[in-house]
């Protein structure tokens, strides 16, 4: 390594530490998470809804559609998230979506690039979608995590990011303690396409952070399904157990 910058190396590892994004504890790689976070970081594998994502219990020995997606089959087309919403990801994702630490975007955007890899080979989106925050929760929070995200994930896969695309209408309650169907009832309504020649006859990537009901993104697919998409597909980081 040329001397300067590993001169600077040291200043930056002196007054700004590297920290796990998990525990907090200092670290002396670059890795995103210490070694003991790493082992407790659960990555959803098969099998799973082949539709909402949802993972199933052990016995089962292949993929299938949920009762759920059978009963109510949503607006997009299906949807993956990478872990399952427990430490040390939780703790990452509330640290990058509420306090402030944009700068976890990169490492969290590469890895559902790299765990999802397959997945997005095979819908070959055209545009990437970020879900869109109200412009008071924006004003407040100072910038949108799924935005961030999304705009990483299209420079890699090379294709549009429309941020200004989807538009949240209607101011929401917070989503967490609420029931599926308070999610349901607390969302419809809030979104609209404001430029529906950008989403017609495309098919859209939906990125947001967690997925838990699937209410938030559902909705989102609605409106851009009625725009003209001609698929939507969604990808999130994480996702929570079900909630009845």
């Amino acid at each position: 390594m040329w001397k300067g910058k590993l001169y600077f190396k040291k200043i930056r590892d002196i007054f700004f530490p590297l920290v796990c994004a998990g525990c907090g504890k200092q670290i002396n790689t670059n890795s995103l998470f210490c070694v003991e976070c790493q082992e407790s970081i659960q990555v959803i594998t098969l099998p799973f809804c082949q539709i909402c994502g949802r993972p199933f219990p052990l016995k089962y020995t292949s993929t299938h559609v949920c009762g759920g997606c059978l009963k109510n089959p949503p607006f997009f087309k299906a949807a993956r998230s990478v872990f399952i919403y427990t430490e040390p990801i939780k703790r990452s994702i509330i640290q990058f979506k509420f306090k402030g630490n944009t700068a976890l975007a990169n490492d969290l955007a590469k890895m559902l690039l790299f765990h999802l890899q397959d997945f997005l080979g095979q819908i070959k989106p055209e545009t990437v979608i970020p879900v869109p925050l109200h412009l008071k929760r924006l004003r407040e929070r100072g910038y949108n995590q799924c935005v961030l995200l999304a705009q990483i994930i299209a420079k890699y896969l090379k294709i549009p990011c429309e941020k200004m695309v989807l538009k949240k209408v209607k101011p929401t309650l917070p989503q967490v303690g609420l029931s599926q169907a308070q999610r349901h009832k607390n969302v419809k309504g809030s979104f609209a396409v404001i430029h529906p020649q950008l989403v017609k006859g495309k098919r859209i990537l939906l990125i947001d952070d967690v997925f838990t009901t699937g209410s938030t993104v559902n909705e989102c697919a609605k409106v851009l399904h009625k725009a003209g998409a001609s698929g939507v597909w969604v990808a999130t980081l994480s996702r929570t157990t079900d909630v009845s």
